[in-house]
């Protein structure tokens, strides 16, 4: 990719895309933006450099992300972040979640489509590690995927569905430069929204209140976390990568945790006294929810493409999740002061 070509993000106003094209602006790249901005209702207005084209729309409407291609000029990279995402906003709308998630990927590839094979930018889809059937151990690119397609899972086969869709489509590109998917797996951060049912910014938001932070259950599903700013200096890595191979791609971090002892190091860093309230998850999240016991990346294909890999451990997230989530607001607990 040369330095003088542009990188289009959807969902540029959303927290990992905005932290991607922060790291993009950072490295020189010219950035085209497309975001609706919902993601941030009730949330001050986004913040985009004025470096960013930005191209305000539904990606899934006619029009939208042919204008931004437009816009865009010599397009080397097309990130695909914009999706519905977060387990209490799908459960919320699941069937509307993977109509419109799917659509996403079909306007994307039409407007692909309408472009001479010579401007064709590489694609770049945001999967999720939701994809993969439950199992134990580390989760590998060949591993089976999910079945079930109701409920929570309307998610994980919305992403199945967009990654079949790239994979149907691959003739418009050369075989070198094939879409790439990437599964995520936990990105967490300063900013991302508890509204969607994010634990991360829940346990932050809670310990700000003073309230007891819940765990469903007795906390013991495990996951692997990554901090928002170093995934993105990963993306960055492998959008500019100059032999990047197509196909799945597990992005994360190695920071494994249990979900309670999650919980016990915001209590630390917070200096919050309310403790953990165990609830049961159904009750919490809605009748239809499902409980996933382990969640952990091999990320053996990620290490051998040399790019920078996700290193902060548990502690180091939540330390800087709680310096920086709340942007400078008032941080006291309300259990300090009782």
């Amino acid at each position: 990719m040369q330095a003088h070509e542009t990188v289009l993000v959807t969902g540029a106003a959303g927290f990992l895309g905005s932290a991607l094209v922060r790291e993009l602006l950072g490295r020189g790249r010219a950035v085209c933006g497309v975001d609706d901005l919902s993601s941030r209702a009730g949330l001050p207005p986004a913040r985009l450099p004025a470096e960013v084209e930005l191209v305000r729309g539904d990606v899934t409407q006619p029009g939208v992300l042919e204008e931004a291609l437009a816009r865009s000029g010599e397009c080397a990279a097309f990130v695909h972040l914009a999706a519905r995402v977060g387990v209490r906003a799908v459960l919320a709308d699941s069937e509307g979640c993977a109509v419109s998630n799917r659509a996403g990927v079909e306007r994307l590839l039409e407007a692909v489509a309408e472009l001479p094979a010579a401007r064709r930018p590489r694609v770049f889809f945001a999967s999720s590690s939701e994809v993969y059937a439950a199992r134990s151990g580390l989760l590998t690119e060949t591993g089976a995927l999910r079945e079930e397609r109701q409920g929570r899972w309307a998610y994980a086969a919305s992403k199945i569905a967009g990654e079949h869709l790239l994979a149907q489509a691959a003739s418009l590109w050369p075989a070198e430069r094939a879409p790439v998917c990437w599964r995520f797996f936990n990105v967490v951060g300063p900013g991302q929204s508890a509204r969607s049912g994010m634990v991360l910014p829940n346990f932050l938001e809670c310990a700000r209140r003073g309230e007891p932070l819940p765990v469903h259950g007795d906390g013991r599903q495990t996951r692997t976390y990554a901090r928002v700013d170093e995934v993105a200096r990963t993306l960055a890595d492998l959008v500019l990568h100059g032999e990047l191979p197509g196909g799945s791609l597990n992005v994360g971090g190695r920071a494994r945790a249990s979900v309670r002892e999650l919980a016990e190091c915001v209590l630390r860093h917070s200096g919050s006294r309310a403790g953990i309230a165990a609830v049961d998850p159904r009750a919490h999240q809605g009748a239809s929810f499902e409980e996933v016991a382990e969640r952990a990346p091999d990320l053996a294909r990620l290490e051998s493409l040399g790019v920078f890999l996700p290193r902060a451990s548990l502690d180091e997230i939540v330390e800087d999740a709680w310096a920086r989530h709340f942007d400078g607001e008032e941080r006291r607990c309300a259990s300090l002061a009782s």
